[in-house]
């Protein structure tokens, strides 16, 4: 238990950590995990029913396409959910349950989540949390240390940056596809877009 908070004590829950820690570098594993504690803990806050084993599998999956487990031309959400995908299905999960999962992770860059179902909701929250901080809504501090205490950041801000300078470097020209009305508003008055590093800095963290 952490924060109040467990991880969900079923053969596909563990084999998702297993894949997760055994592809993942401790910077990123630290992350996947720590979104989990974080969008479980905003459920507890709102007191919202939430599906928690779909919450830690489409959480600690979320960014397999930012490791070599999740090669290909398409961008690490899209990579990542393709993988996620199949490796559920592989260990007998059903692939309605499995496509579940995809949507989360593959929308996750987005903000569609925030407009599904709880647990998307939720797990959306958790994820934006640890990487941008949530305005206008906090946690409880001590809740938030004993998750870092087990997840601890490990400099998160610059490596996953770094991570990221990675993904852009390696697929040229990157797949990325701007909204349509964004391509609308920078042809009336060019929009000024911050790089990763002022988003990360917005998180409630040092590190």
């Amino acid at each position: 238990m952490i924060a109040g908070i467990s991880i969900p004590n079923t053969p596909i829950a563990r084999q998702a950590d297993e894949l997760a820690r055994s592809v993942s570098n401790d910077v990123l594993y630290n992350h996947v995990m720590r979104c989990y504690f974080f969008g479980m803990l905003f459920a507890k806050k709102e007191g919202s029913e939430v599906d928690a084993e779909l919450m830690f599998l489409s959480a600690v999956l979320h960014d397999l396409g930012l490791t070599d487990h999740a090669p290909g031309p398409h961008r690490f959400e899209i990579e990542g959910a393709l993988v996620a995908r199949a490796f559920l299905v592989g260990k007998g999960v059903s692939p309605e349950r499995a496509q579940n999962v995809w949507d989360n992770i593959a929308l996750h860059t987005w903000d569609m989540n925030h407009f599904r179902g709880d647990t998307s909701r939720l797990m959306q929250l958790g994820l934006a949390y640890d990487v941008s901080g949530v305005q206008g809504i906090e946690l409880e501090a001590n809740d938030v240390a004993e998750v870092l205490k087990h997840y601890p950041r490990l400099h998160f801000k610059r490596e996953f940056n770094d991570m990221l300078n990675h993904e852009y470097d390696t697929k040229q020209p990157y797949p990325h596809w701007f909204h349509i009305c964004s391509r609308v508003a920078h042809n009336r008055e060019p929009l000024t877009i911050v790089d990763a590093p002022t988003v990360l800095g917005w998180a409630p963290f040092d590190e």
